[in-house]
Order: structure tokens, then sequence, then C-alpha cells
């Protein structure tokens, strides 16, 4: 790892990384989790995954794929794929 990226982290989940130069604001982040799993008609998903995230127990840096595993494992959810969102597995 680059030591410019190890000093100039955000604590905790201020920012989840894309890459070692992009990253989300929390908020982003969200709104990204939610597009990406279609979760738009969860009633309340913006407060379930703002509580759940309390409680993510990873380290700084957070990279958005383990973050993103994280929650899907948590709480049960699923990518869908722009092109098909409405496929299931057989």
């Amino acid at each position: 790892m680059r030591d410019d990226f190890a000093i100039k982290q955000a604590n905790g989940l201020e920012c989840i990384y894309l890459s070692m130069t992009e990253r989300f604001q929390l908020d982003c982040f969200i709104g990204h989790y939610i597009k990406t799993r279609n979760l738009r008609s969860v009633p309340d998903i913006e407060h379930i995954l703002r509580t759940t995230l309390e409680s993510y127990p990873g380290h700084p840096p957070v990279m958005v794929n383990e973050l993103n595993a994280w929650i899907d494992k948590t709480l049960g959810y699923r990518a869908s794929h722009p092109d098909f969102p409405h496929l299931e597995d057989l």
C-alpha cells in the first residue's frame, strides 16, 4: 500500500474507497448501494442501511467491494444486473 494512501485515509465510514484515488462519501455510497440492489421500494431502506453500517466491523481504509459484500451478507441483498433487473436464479 502506498504511504500517502495510508496517511490520508478518512476515519470510519466517512469515505468508502473505490480505488486508492477515488472514493464515495457515505451518502453517495448509500444511494449507490440502494440503486445497485434495486431497493428503492424497500420502506425506510436508508435508515436500515445507516443503522446496519454502525456495526461494520472493518477498519479504514474501507473498500467498496468489502463493504458491499458485508452488507449483502448481513442483510441478505444482492446486486441486480442493470440490463436484467428482474431475473432470478433458477
